[in-house]
C-alpha cells in the first residue's frame, strides 16, 4: 500500500483501528427513504453522535462538501447490486468488473471497500451462512478490496471464520430495520467480539427516533467495548 493510499485508508478508521461508518446511499437507487428525506440533517446528526466515515452517493458528496470536510468519506461506485462481489450466485460479470474497478481507484491512491453479499439482498436461506460469507469476503480480498463490507451470520463462533479467512478489515452492514434496539445492538456486540473491525450502518440509524443516540451507541460499542447494556442505556438516554 503506497504512503497516499495508506492515509487515505486509515482516515476511515479510528486510532483503534475500527470504524464506525453510516450508510447514507441509499437514495441513488430507493429515492427519498423515510428518516433520509434531508441529507443535511442525517449529516449533521450522525456527525454529532461521532461516525468514523460516511457512505454516501457522488450527489450528496458534492452538494453537502461542507459538512463532509471534516470526516471520511467512502463513495458509492455503483448503482445496482449487479456490480456487487456476490461469491455464489451472479458473480461472473462483479468478479471481471471489480478488479478493474479497484486496479484504476489505486492507480489514483484510492482504497476501495467491496459490499460482499453472497446473494445480494436476497432473502435466500443460505445468504448469512459461513461458508458462503466467507467466501464471498475472501473473494473480494482476493480481487482487491481494502476493506470488505458483509453480513453477520448470526453469531460469533461462526463469524470469527469469516474474519480469519479474510485478510483485510471486515465491517458488518445493519441491513433492514430490526425488531428491537437490543437485537440490532447485540448483533453488533457479536460481530465485534468475533473480530470485525466495525459496522457500516444506515436504516439503523436514520430511522431511529435519534439518529445521533444510535450513532453514539454504536461508537460505544465499536471504539469502546461496551456491552449491550450500556449502549441501551447511551441510546436511551439520547432521546
Amino acid at each position: 500500500m503506497s504512503e497516499l493510499l495508506g492515509r487515505r485508508f486509515h482516515r476511515l478508521f479510528g486510532a483503534d483501528g475500527r470504524s464506525v461508518v453510516i450508510a447514507m446511499d441509499h437514495g441513488t437507487t430507493d429515492g427519498a427513504v423515510a428518516g433520509f428525506e434531508n441529507p443535511e440533517k442525517v449529516l449533521e446528526q450522525v456527525i454529532a453522535g461521532g461516525a468514523d466515515a460516511i457512505l454516501t452517493s457522488i450527489g450528496i458528496a458534492r452538494h453537502f462538501s461542507k459538512q463532509l470536510k471534516d470526516i471520511g468519506l467512502m463513495i458509492r461506485s455503483d448503482a445496482a447490486t449487479a456490480m456487487y462481489i456476490p461469491g455464489v450466485v451472479n458473480g461472473h460479470g462483479s468478479t471481471m468488473y471489480f478488479p478493474r474497478l479497484a486496479t484504476e481507484a489505486h492507480r489514483w491512491n484510492i482504497p476501495v471497500m467491496a459490499e460482499a453479499l453472497p446473494y445480494g439482498f436476497e432473502e435466500h436461506p443460505a445468504a448469512r451462512a459461513i461458508g458462503p460469507v466467507a467466501d464471498a469476503s475472501r473473494m473480494a480480498a482476493e480481487n482487491g478490496a481494502d476493506i470488505v463490507k458483509t453480513f453477520y451470520t448470526g453469531e460469533s463462533e461462526s463469524f470469527r471464520k469469516v474474519i480469519r479467512s479474510c485478510y483485510v478489515p471486515v465491517l458488518v452492514l445493519g441491513g433492514p430495520k430490526t425488531h428491537s434496539d437490543q437485537e440490532f445492538l447485540a448483533s453488533i456486540r457479536g460481530a465485534l467480539d468475533a473480530g470485525a473491525a466495525g459496522v457500516v450502518i444506515g436504516r439503523n440509524v436514520w430511522q431511529a427516533p435519534s439518529p445521533t443516540g444510535m450513532t453514539q451507541a454504536l461508537v460505544a460499542l465499536v471504539h469502546h467495548d461496551v456491552g449491550v447494556d450500556e449502549a441501551l442505556h447511551i441510546l436511551h438516554e439520547s432521546r
